[in-house]
């Protein structure tokens, strides 16, 4: 069984995120590299074969959303952990004020809490697509 790094995994689901459709990421089930693409980008390290277009052999990476490793994550967080400010939460997010987050967890000692929970609910993500999927992890 090919293993997958959980880092590159989650890069990459979040470069498909970001691409608005534009950006693709595969995973080899022979070897468990990771192929990204968009139409500003071809990964020069690990060139996409010729054949990878409806091949049993690749696995396409979904978006981070998809994999609930997306903004969910840090409205569940909000949910469990910051219940009075989920409001200021979304208006942040809505704002796309990443840095707006990060002071509001410091001034609510949230920090740790945030990191542990994110690093905990990703790889419990990862890990379950790539068990779907017939991936081992690195």
């Amino acid at each position: 069984m090919p293993k997958v790094n959980l880092d590159e995994l989650e890069h990459a689901a979040i470069i498909v995120e970001d691409g608005d459709g534009e950006a693709k990421a595969l995973v080899s089930r022979e070897s468990g590299m990771i192929h990204l693409l968009n139409d500003e980008y071809m990964d020069e390290e690990a060139p996409l074969p010729s054949d990878s277009e409806g091949n049993d052999r690749y696995v396409v990476v979904p978006p981070a959303g998809t994999l609930g490793i997306g903004d969910q994550l840090v409205f569940r967080f909000a949910s469990a952990h910051l219940a009075g400010d989920q409001a200021t939460v979304r208006e942040l997010f809505d704002a796309d004020d990443a840095d707006g987050f990060e002071r509001l967890l410091e001034e609510r000692g949230a920090t740790d809490d945030w990191e542990r929970f994110r690093k905990e609910q990703t790889e419990t993500a990862l890990r379950r697509w790539c068990d779907e999927h017939g991936l081992q992890v690195a």
